[in-house]
């Protein structure tokens, strides 16, 4: 009987202002659709004010007034709690804004591979006949007055051995000599794409260079002079802050004076162009 009474003066509204509900037993209710939530239920705000949730498995067919249908998400009833609504993550940094941090402060340490070049001395004796390839440790450090432009100053270290005639020398002293060299200088270094991925670059460098023959008996032969330099490499940039190098270059120079110790005799240095070609890899950390 009520709903009988309920259908009739529904049906005596304008259709177009209500949302039309249509039950699997033909009844008709009309309102605005509140929630409706397939395959569970529907709650309708009838035009008498009242609110109705029906089963969905009731509803035959809904037909919306002429105003967008109703979202299916749950809506806030009275008196419910406001649900805690977590904030949204702020979006990962993309790879490219990371590589637009360039550091103004950087630390480098590489390892390569030297070959002696030009000769030892005025004598003739060439500087690879003198003492063999060299593994080489290189540690810089870096400040960028602007973008494009680092300068630093590095420390090399490498590590050989000796060929005759000065192992011959220390041989008849006593024992096999080893070679090592030490560099110390100052450089600039321009890159032409700082915040690319991909970082050409070339440098020009000077300073001091001391190299040693020497054996466990404390016989050495001792040159020390100055050198010059110049290299080209990439950089391959991991992030704002890492990267890894590779790079070749040369040193050039002379040895101006020769120290002797132990039993090793004096041979006397007449100065000559030596140099190096170095190949190498770079790991930076910068801040």
């Amino acid at each position: 009987m009520i709903s009988c009474l309920v259908l009739t003066l529904l049906l005596a509204l304008p259709p177009d202002q209500y949302d039309t509900v249509v039950l699997s037993n033909g009844g008709v209710l009309r309102g605005a659709v509140l929630k409706d939530l397939p395959g569970e239920s529907l709650v309708i705000e009838l035009t008498s004010g009242d609110v109705w949730t029906i089963p969905r498995s009731e509803v035959a067919r809904i037909d919306y007034a002429t105003r967008a249908p109703p979202s299916e998400e749950p809506v806030q009833e009275p008196g419910e709690p406001v649900p805690d609504v977590p904030e949204a993550a702020a979006p990962p940094q993309s790879a490219a804004a990371s590589l637009e941090h360039v550091p103004a402060l950087q630390a480098g340490v590489s390892m390569g591979l030297a070959l002696p070049l030009g000769h030892l001395d005025g004598s003739g004796l060439a500087l690879g006949s003198a003492v063999s390839p060299q593994l080489t440790f290189t540690f810089e450090g870096t400040i960028r007055p602007m973008v494009e432009l680092e300068l630093g100053l590095y420390l090399l270290l490498g590590g050989g051995t000796s060929y005759e005639p000065l192992n011959g020398y220390c041989l008849a002293a006593g024992a096999w000599c080893d070679a090592s060299d030490l560099a110390l200088g100052f450089f600039p270094r321009w890159s032409f794409n700082p915040r690319g991925a991909v970082n050409p670059w070339v440098m020009v460098s000077g300073g001091l260079e001391w190299m040693s023959v020497w054996n466990e008996y404390h016989d050495s032969f001792d040159y020390f002079g100055w050198q010059v330099g110049g290299a080209a490499g990439v950089d391959v940039r991991l992030g704002g802050s890492v990267s890894v190098s590779f790079q070749l270059g040369t040193r050039w120079g002379q040895f101006t004076s020769l120290t002797v110790s132990g039993l090793l005799p004096y041979i006397g240095l007449q100065p000559a162009m030596h140099g190096w070609i170095d190949l190498g890899v770079r790991a930076n950390y910068g801040l």
